[in-house]
């Protein structure tokens, strides 16, 4: 698909539509992600950082109706990446930028490199998941039952003009 990628409809609806035009009414509405979901086995797997992450992402992220089953999957790479790039980059730190090869000279370390990748990936998916000063600007959440009648400037006892 050719062009920028689109925001998604809900965040479209937060926003409160800015480019104004017709929303996606067809578009899938999968299932928020269930209080209840236990941490993944893929994420208990990885680094410990990984689990300690999703328990601080998830209900975050549920709070804030921004996450549903669908997304499950961009939650768990991100907080797989985030625990990989924390181990990573306390392996630098214990081992220095610079380490000896085994020729005998020095390179740079190859934790460098991993560190670097992981942290590129928890880039572009706190991005998606609007983790992130700039995506989250773009949004505003409203409470359950905020948004009211569509039609609600067409009532009887609205005043006829413009507003003042």
């Amino acid at each position: 698909m050719r062009g920028r990628k689109p925001h998604p409809t809900r965040r479209k609806e937060l926003e409160g539509n800015p480019g104004k035009r017709r929303l996606n009414a067809d578009e899938p509405k999968p299932p928020p992600l269930p209080p209840d979901d236990p941490i993944p086995a893929e994420v208990l797997a990885g680094p410990a950082a990984s689990a300690e992450e999703w328990r601080r992402l998830a209900p975050l992220l549920r709070r804030l109706r921004l996450v549903t089953e669908a997304d499950r999957a961009a939650l768990l790479a991100l907080c797989l990446e985030w625990g990989r790039y924390l181990e990573a980059a306390s392996k630098v730190a214990a081992m220095g930028m610079i380490v000896k090869a085994p020729s005998g000279y020095p390179i740079p370390n190859p934790y460098l490199s991993i560190a670097s990748r992981a942290l590129g990936a928890c880039t572009k998916l706190w991005a998606e998941l609007g983790l992130t000063p700039s995506s989250r600007s773009r949004v505003s959440t409203l409470p359950p039952g905020a948004i009211g009648d569509a039609f609600s400037e067409f009532d009887d006892d609205a005043p006829i003009g413009p507003p003042h």
